[in-house]
């Protein structure tokens, strides 16, 4: 992200402030989804910075495999959308071991609704945790809007990423992997937030 012409980088304090919030944001959302799924899930590698999301390389190794995201736009003080990404064997997955025996039916219309309906709260829930930490770290309203569900093609969602890029006007994101440590599931859970985040965080430094 450039600034006045200058790459925006984060001070000692800006940096150690944003991996606090994130960090507690992630491991509130992995407690979130392992309870809801009543299985056991960690953080792995946690990524963010001043700039727009990178290309992803784990979504291209999923070639033309259908892939389930989940989009969630924030707005407010700060402005942005959380992105909740499954491949089709997760979803699968999480519908044969996780889902609920009262919302599983043997019809297929029936059950892709409830499987995406599911998916959509595993949203909700992470996406509530992770703008109250925000509000919280830097005194900033925001509300998040109804979950929208695409599904696509692996390889397709780094391009669908960069054209979010730019309509989002990205300034800061953060990439993180959930994964399950015995169901075999992990998802990856983005952030993609404009300027207006980079601003009150040096109002707030």
């Amino acid at each position: 992200m450039t600034q006045n012409g200058k790459k925006f980088k984060f001070t000692e304090l800006q940096d150690e402030l944003v991996g606090e919030m994130v960090h507690a944001a992630i491991e509130k959302s992995v407690r979130a989804m392992g309870q809801m799924l009543k299985i056991r899930v960690g953080a792995g590698k946690i990524e963010y910075g001043p700039e727009e999301i990178p290309e992803i390389p784990e979504l291209e190794e999923l070639g033309r495999f259908k892939v389930h995201l989940v989009k969630m736009i924030f707005k407010g003080d700060i402005n942005g959308a959380f992105y909740f990404i499954m491949n089709d064997h997760e979803v699968e997955l999480i519908n044969t071991v996780c889902l609920p025996a009262e919302l599983k039916s043997d019809i297929r219309s029936e059950n892709k609704m409830m499987k995406h309906g599911f998916m959509s709260e595993i949203e909700n829930v992470i996406a509530a945790l992770c703008t109250k930490e925000m509000s919280e770290f830097l005194g900033a309203q925001m509300q998040v809007q109804v979950p929208e569900i695409n599904i696509m093609q692996g390889d397709d969602i780094n391009e669908y990423l960069f054209k979010e890029n730019r309509d989002l006007k990205t300034a800061f994101y953060v990439k993180s992997l959930l994964e399950g440590q015995v169901v075999n599931v992990a998802p990856i859970f983005l952030w993609l937030v404009d300027e207006s985040f980079l601003t009150i965080l040096k109002l707030n430094t």
